[in-house]
């Protein structure tokens, strides 16, 4: 086999190989979350589940691909989209004026309230009550941003973590006071331990998206699957099934 034929095979095998993984990666589309935060995602029997997990499974239905979850800690799911190692992110998002900065947001699939979540004996009831209170909130979380915001008006000391579970178990160990969080989230905490109670920030509220990389092709699409999906009752199936 003389060098010009063994350049040409080279270069179809290569061209080949390049096919497949296209095809292999038209075929699914990788999901990123942090399955630490029920009833949106979390880990039931070694698998990751709730309300996003099947949003995302009835999108990719509707659109004809096979959805991969891929597990990441919170603050870390905006770089991994950025960097393309994930096509969109599922993780109970807020949509917020610097999140769209950096990524565009799919139509909201559902809204959510925003809960303080603390041990029933501390009685606290209004937000007043934080102060000076150590206040827990995940890392990279719009709750985040709510805790700091307290800080400067109430004089609380925030305390961050990147997992969630982490810091309902710091609540459960007095390390810190109030965990602020969503309110399905604060329920879904209280049905596993009778010690917690929730009191709502009514001034705050937030929508939830699907997060996908700056000017992607796929947001029409993704837009679409969510309208069809709400009109024909799909979501308020989903959210019926982990909300109440």
């Amino acid at each position: 086999m003389n060098f010009a034929k063994v350049f040409l095979y080279s270069f179809l095998s290569l061209f080949l190989l390049a096919g497949c993984n296209d095809n292999k990666k038209n075929d699914e589309i990788i999901v990123g979350t942090s399955a630490d935060n029920p009833p949106y995602e979390f880990i039931k029997d070694g698998k990751i589940v709730g309300m996003d997990i099947d949003v995302a499974n009835a999108v990719g239905k509707y659109i004809g691909k096979k959805i991969v979850i891929k597990n990441l800690d919170f603050h870390g799911l905006l770089a991994a989209l950025t960097s393309k190692n994930v096509d969109l992110v599922l993780a109970g998002l807020s949509i917020t004026p610097a999140r769209k900065a950096r990524v565009d947001f799919s139509t909201p699939y559902t809204t959510a309230t925003v809960a303080v979540l603390y041990r029933t004996a501390d009685a606290l009831s209004e937000t007043n009550d934080l102060k000076d209170r150590h206040v827990g909130a995940q890392l990279g979380t719009i709750w985040g941003q709510i805790a700091q915001d307290f800080s400067g008006k109430l004089h609380t000391k925030v305390h961050s973590l990147s997992n969630n579970l982490m810091l309902i178990e710091e609540l459960k160990s007095k390390a810190v006071d109030a965990v602020i969080l969503e309110e399905a989230q604060a329920k879904k905490f209280i049905a596993n331990n009778s010690t917690f109670s929730y009191f709502l920030l009514e001034d705050f509220s937030s929508e939830f998206a699907i997060a996908l990389p700056a000017g992607s092709l796929l947001k029409p699409t993704i837009d679409n699957a969510i309208r069809r999906l709400d009109e024909d009752g799909v979501l308020d199936e989903i959210r019926k099934k982990w909300l109440e």
